[in-house]
């Protein structure tokens, strides 16, 4: 899964101008309930105005108790930020994740091969990207207790196979207990009681099942 696949396209987006002026920002910040737009100059972008940076301004400043003179003088290039993180298109959705999380940002600005402004990641996104990865809301959900053996995967995967069952999706987790590991599987199956006896009669053991 790539970052292209799960992005917002530049097109999509609300954008403010560096010589926008505080009325106009605030107005689409508002009318899009949004925390955060990127800022442009042209076609090309700058960096990020949030909304809490302009309250923050407006309160540090001169301009606290007047904000009709706020609102029409004070520019988004005032207050934007240009200390942001990018990342490209081609990259995985996992590289991304991270950096949202580290960095606490509100969204990643997205940069083709060619340098080129694409569109925004945000934490939505990376949201639904991991939802469609582990197939929320769809078949039934298996957790299973693995020892770090060498050929258990392969053969918990091979019991649900036998039974002609599809597997969804699956994942593998640390347990945070020594040499065992929790696999998630998402099968496709009306005889869920079946497979999991298959798979307990054959050593494992499954911690959770819920559809």
């Amino acid at each position: 899964m790539y970052v292209k696949n799960h992005m917002l396209t530049k097109d999509k987006l609300t954008v403010v101008y560096l010589d926008e002026d505080m009325r106009s920002a605030l107005k689409k910040i508002d009318e899009g309930d949004f925390l955060s737009l990127p800022v442009f100059d042209r076609s090309n972008f700058k960096g990020i105005l949030m909304k809490e940076a302009i309250y923050r301004y407006y309160y540090d400043s001169d301009f606290c108790g007047n904000k009709s003179k706020f609102l029409d003088d004070v520019k988004v290039k005032d207050i934007y930020s240009i200390n942001f993180k990018s990342i490209r298109e081609n990259e995985p959705i996992e590289d991304a994740s991270y950096l949202l999380n580290e960095l606490r940002t509100p969204f990643l600005p997205v940069f083709d091969a060619r340098n080129n402004f694409v569109g925004i990641l945000t934490h939505k996104a990376i949201f639904d990207a991991f939802s469609e990865m582990f197939g929320l809301g769809e078949g039934t959900r298996i957790t299973v207790n693995l020892l770090d053996v060498p050929g258990q995967l392969a053969k918990l995967t091979e019991i649900i196979r036998k039974e002609n069952v599809n597997i969804l999706n699956i994942a593998v987790m640390d347990a945070k207990i020594m040499d065992v590991y929790k696999v998630v599987i998402r099968i496709n199956t009306k005889d869920v009681e079946n497979i999991i006896e298959k798979i307990e009669k054959s050593g494992f053991k499954v911690e959770d099942v819920s559809k």
